[in-house]
């Protein structure tokens, strides 16, 4: 299970992207033992199945990002990413055709669809829903920063001939987000509304389900509003985004955005609602200091039974304790002084040769493989974090172009780490070629934490081809703290034998 996922991960797909524009070039890398400048292709595998922890390490990584997309199939019977395309991705059939106060833009990982408030603000399809029966319908939204919230806005609704039979959408009058459904004839309307007040420019999950009996409102995955209703009659005019229905003409046009859009013909658990919301990714996967790690390796059919609560050294010594027999509490213990090191511990094993008979030191820059650990030493730079250590993924070469320094040579490393604060920023130019798993927008509070798939820099000396500095992410500068030789935060690399 290499970086990619079943399916397509909507909004959150976020290891795909356009080619690098001119910010920097990458050349291929030595498989030499020589010096660290080179043009030589790599002739390793992408993931050699000789490094089973890196597919250990790849499975966690992969099953959060299922969560992190919502991951929920059962009952599917409409999907709309909005990544850029008016696809229904469920398998139902039912792509919408946008109007003309629809675009696609790109404010968040993956795209959303933008609407102007405008007569052709929305997006529309066929009916969907059996509305007899119960059901589900969800959607990230945000009002835009110039919204008046003294005007209603409907996010999604399916339609009768003259009223829509439900709205997930923001409340003027409330001042926040409900979802409501209506009898045939307008003459009765039952609301469930949200417990907080809605914020222009935030982006929010809602999650309205029907059981036959209550419809509820999640709000961000949870439950924030229920009311009681029976309520039960055939909506077939049309499944809309964007836009609501009232005396048989459309109202509520929606300003702001609309994105990954879900329609399902069952109600939804609590438990599912925290699911699709990614609520359940924000607490199954979190970077940890001070607490006790912990890592599950689920089942299959159920992302959310795959648990990552670490922090950067307990993540990989717990994936090599699930990996190998040799991995024991007894080794650690004997090796490393401690059943969990931390990555100053680790830094100085590899660079000492006290790390046992499973790790042999990697000197050289040119010379790492997928699967081998490299550890920082933040010489007590940092409170209650010794520094940070990394799994490799794929070398991606040679970088130029940025933050260039004499008499040394730049490689862009994608790496498997577990972190609070990713290796990269979302919106700039060399970000979909060096992105993160784990972000989501250029708003630090909107990404992920804890295990993912990111990019750090690693500089080699031309002399010697040996760790020099590194920084960060592709997106830190060459002035940053986050650029960091080898005398201020000392590196060592090793690979498990």
């Amino acid at each position: 299970m290499a970086g990619t996922v079943a399916g397509r991960l909507s909004r959150r797909g976020l290891l795909g992207g356009a080619a690098l524009a001119g910010v920097g070039a990458l050349a291929g890398v030595a498989q030499s033992a020589g010096t660290a400048a080179a043009e030589a292709p790599l002739d390793t595998p992408f993931t050699p199945v000789s490094v089973p922890h890196l597919l250990q390490a790849e499975q966690m990584v992969q099953y959060q990002r299922l969560l992190a997309a919502g991951h929920l199939p059962g009952g599917l019977v409409g999907h709309w990413p909005l990544d850029g395309a008016p696809a229904d991705l469920s398998g139902c059939e039912h792509p919408v055709v946008l109007g003309s106060g629809a675009t696609w833009t790109a404010l968040r990982a993956g795209g959303e669809l933008s609407l102007d408030g405008t007569s052709g603000a929305y997006a529309a399809t066929g009916s969907v829903l059996d509305t007899t029966a119960p059901f589900t319908v969800s959607a990230w939204v945000r009002l835009a920063g110039t919204a008046s919230l003294s005007t209603m806005y409907t996010a999604v609704s399916q339609d009768g001939t003259t009223t829509s039979r439900f709205l997930l959408q923001y409340d003027d009058t409330a001042g926040t987000w409900a979802f409501k459904v209506r009898s045939a004839d307008q003459s009765t309307k039952v609301s469930a509304v949200a417990a907080h007040p809605a914020s222009p420019g935030v982006w929010t999950h809602l999650t309205g389900v029907w059981d036959g009996t209550q419809i509820h409102l999640y709000v961000n995955g949870t439950l924030e509003g229920s009311a009681d209703t029976t309520l039960s009659w055939a909506a077939t005019e049309g499944f809309n985004i964007g836009r609501a229905k009232w005396n048989s003409a459309p109202v509520n046009r929606f300003n702001g955005a609309v994105d990954d859009v879900r329609a399902y013909n069952r109600a939804l658990t609590a438990a599912e609602a925290a699911v699709i919301s990614g609520a359940t990714a924000i607490a199954n996967n979190a970077y940890l200091i001070g607490s006790p790690s912990s890592l599950t390796w689920g089942t299959p059919d159920d992302p959310a039974t795959w648990i990552a609560k670490a922090r950067c050294s307990s993540f990989l010594t717990r994936v090599l304790r699930h990996t190998y027999g040799w991995a024991t509490a007894d080794y650690y213990t004997t090796y490393f002084q401690d059943t969990i090191p931390e990555a100053a511990d680790y830094r100085a094993a590899f660079a000492n040769g006290t790390a046992g008979p499973r790790f042999r030191q990697i000197r050289k820059v040119a010379d790492l493989r997928p699967g081998d650990l490299i550890a920082i030493d933040y010489n007590g730079q940092v409170p209650d974090n010794t520094g940070h250590i990394v799994m490799v993924r794929e070398v991606k070469g040679v970088f130029t172009g940025t933050a260039d320094f004499t008499g040394e040579t730049q490689y862009a490393v994608e790496i498997v780490d577990c972190t609070s604060r990713p290796h990269g920023v979302y919106g700039l130019t060399n970000y979909p070629t060096y992105p993160d798993t784990r972000v989501v927008s250029t708003v630090a509070g909107e990404n992920f934490q804890g295990v993912g798939i990111g990019h750090m820099m690693f500089y080699a000396s031309d002399t010697t081809g040996e760790f020099s500095r590194y920084r960060w992410s592709v997106n830190t500068s060459k002035t940053t703290a986050d650029n960091l030789t080898v005398a201020e935060r000392p590196i060592a690399a090793a690979r498990v034998v």
